[in-house]
């Protein structure tokens, strides 16, 4: 294949000087001959006309391969390391039932997944993962610096990505520190977003793993303090709200006491999506993290090979400057 390809379109300038060539050739020829019979002329012009056409052929095939070197034919795979300086941020969503609350609409998952694309959009020069938690937390898309892969593994969330009910704030925590513990401190950091209500997991302990790996934890809180009920599904359409063992329909709020201790613990910061939506200070701080060298990335790419064609240019470059086109006497003088 060739790099740009554009460049042989010069072939049809090539193609010009051949045709040009060819047909003067032939009417020098021709006139020649009408000047005077051949024997004659032969022996009174002292140009092998052989040689002549040997070496403006040669120019003309110089030409050739000039024009394919410029080209960039490449073939043959090498494989190239790429290397490149990022930060590394785990976004950890919650995907709990409590989600579906319609106090932020269209609902709290939703905005959610839409606020932080606008994020990742955001970026500059991170490496960006996705957690989905509810009872418990599952990687969704590990730590990557292609946006989009993110983004779509973003866009397939829901709250039925994690087969474990119930919220385990602790979970997500546990899970990212474990795998940003090798990472600096001041080059990593978690991303939490969620209405702050969790009734699983021992998240005391996950606080401290967090204090000892060194990351801090930024806390989105989503929904409203006064809350909202649950609405449930059944094939698409809207059923009910949930209730609890009582028959009481359950009323899910905004817990920011629990958030602002979970940040304030690990060095990190809470932000209240109703009164930041943007989240544009958060954007701020991600990306005034320090960067680090990230793990290489192995391509395979096509070799380039434009030194194949250009040599035989050159070759027939020297044909053409050094090849005499006088005859040889029978003495050996030319």
């Amino acid at each position: 294949m060739f790099e740009n390809v554009n460049n042989l379109l010069f072939l049809t300038v090539v193609l010009g000087v051949l045709i040009i060539f060819l047909i003067s050739f032939k009417l020098s020829k021709k006139r020649i001959n009408d000047f005077t019979n051949s024997c004659l002329w032969k022996n009174l012009l002292n140009v092998d006309f052989l040689k002549v056409f040997i070496k403006n052929t040669a120019f003309i095939l110089a030409l050739f391969f000039i024009v394919v070197a410029l080209a960039r034919p490449k073939w043959g795979l090498k494989q190239v390391e790429a290397k490149s300086l990022s930060s590394d941020i785990v976004v950890a969503i919650d995907v709990s039932k409590s989600m579906l609350a319609q106090d932020l609409k269209p609902d709290r998952i939703t905005r959610a997944k839409i606020v932080f694309k606008d994020l990742s959009e955001k970026l500059k020069g991170q490496r960006i993962g996705l957690i989905a938690f509810a009872g418990q937390a599952y990687w969704q898309c590990p730590l990557t610096s292609d946006i989009k892969a993110f983004e779509m593994f973003l866009s397939l969330l829901d709250t039925d990505a994690v087969p474990f009910y119930g919220t385990n704030i602790a979970a997500p925590i546990e899970l990212a520190c474990e795998s940003l513990k090798k990472v600096p401190s001041n080059a990593k950091a978690l991303v939490v977003i969620t209405d702050g209500e969790s009734f699983d997991g021992d998240l005391k302990q996950a606080l401290e793993l967090a204090k000892e790996s060194q990351t801090k934890i930024f806390c989105v809180g989503i929904g409203t303090e006064k809350g909202e009920p649950i609405p449930t599904y059944e094939n698409g359409q809207f059923k009910e709200y949930l209730k609890d063992e009582k028959g009481k329909t359950v009323v899910t709020k905004l817990d920011s006491s629990t958030l602002e201790q979970i940040a304030l613990a690990t060095g990190g910061r809470y932000y209240n999506m109703n009164q930041n939506p943007s989240l544009s200070s958060l954007i701020d701080r991600l990306n005034k993290l320090d960067k680090i060298e990230g793990t290489a990335n192995i391509f395979n790419n096509l070799e380039d090979r434009f030194y194949y064609p250009l040599a035989v240019a050159l070759l027939f470059l020297l044909i053409y400057l050094f090849m005499p086109t006088t005859k040889k006497r029978k003495d050996g003088r030319i």
